[in-house]
């Protein structure tokens, strides 16, 4: 079924992980329209460049605050329906995801991945308490990282969340239970609504995660081209906190795609540098500071 477009989360401590995901989408699809789920809770950013020089756009409509993951949960209720495919950041292609993906007809496409019991509560939601909360409610045993999904929009609605999201205020209540942002009561929401035969949901395993050396070791960056063999989103998840790029797990790949994004960019190779050169600037201020501020308190108690 067809894909509309590619929507990309993004705030301003990660857009430097955006535009690489961004030259990595268009390599190989030139036209698919592309559209920025900008998240201003932390500040302002500019996305002027990568609109001007890669044909991105805002999405449309949006509040500024859109809180952790509270954009996502507003576009998939949003009517009339449309395909997307939605990803963080901190993801890249490999190959021609979107025709992959496109060939399947469900309502939701999730990457199959397997978490073992102990990791169901961190990245989702235990599910004990989360019984107590919905007896009817039946665990199938899985859950799925909401970094790359594909959803159209309307099969969930806004009262699926009642009495679980504050849309005012952009916030999860019941954030003793549900985790990550709004990764714990999406998936909790949409497996209670296929557990009751009211969406379809696909598992296709076809993201790749570089925390493990052995996940991605099959991709190369020779392999980057029009003829690429593989189909898979990269996603980096929980691996980019306060590093650059060149310091993260396969950086090699990231930095194959930031090279082409500045390609497009006027004094790329300087600008490149000098963003680098203020990042770690930043945080070789910062991270002394906090660590100072947390001594003085640990004193004060």
């Amino acid at each position: 079924m067809r894909i509309a477009g590619v929507v990309i989360s993004c705030f301003r401590n990660d857009v430097h992980l955006t535009r690489a995901c961004v030259a990595s989408v268009r390599f190989w699809y030139p036209d698919i329209p592309i559209w920025l789920l900008k998240d201003r809770q932390h500040g302002e950013f500019s996305t002027v460049e990568m609109e001007r020089y890669w044909g991105v756009q805002v999405l449309p409509g949006r509040a500024k605050h859109l809180g952790w993951g509270f954009g996502k949960l507003e576009l998939v209720t949003e009517t009339p329906a449309r395909r997307f495919l939605l990803l963080d950041s901190d993801t890249a292609f490999a190959g021609r995801v979107v025709d992959r993906l496109e060939s399947f007809p469900e309502d939701l496409i999730v990457d199959k991945e397997e978490f073992p019991a102990e990791a169901v509560a961190v990245q989702f939601f235990p599910v004990e308490r989360l019984g107590e909360l919905d007896p009817r409610f039946v665990f199938p045993g899985y859950g799925f990282n909401t970094g790359q999904f594909v959803a159209t929009t309307g099969c969930l609605c806004r009262s699926d969340f009642d009495g679980l999201l504050d849309w005012e205020s952009r916030t999860v209540l019941r954030r003793d239970i549900f985790q990550k942002g709004e990764q714990g009561l999406f998936n909790y929401v949409v497996l209670r609504k296929a557990q009751r035969g009211e969406l379809s949901l696909r598992r296709e395993p076809f993201m790749v995660w570089p925390g493990e050396p052995s996940r991605v070791q099959h991709i190369q960056v020779a392999d980057l081209t029009e003829s690429c063999p593989h189909a898979q989103v990269i996603h980096w998840a929980g691996l980019a906190w306060g590093k650059t790029i060149d310091e993260m797990p396969r950086a090699d790949i990231l930095q194959h795609f930031e090279d082409l994004y500045y390609s497009r960019i006027p004094a790329g190779t300087a600008l490149r540098q000098y963003r680098r050169s203020r990042f770690l600037a930043a945080r070789g201020l910062v991270t002394p500071l906090k660590g100072a501020a947390r001594r003085l308190l640990g004193k004060s108690r």
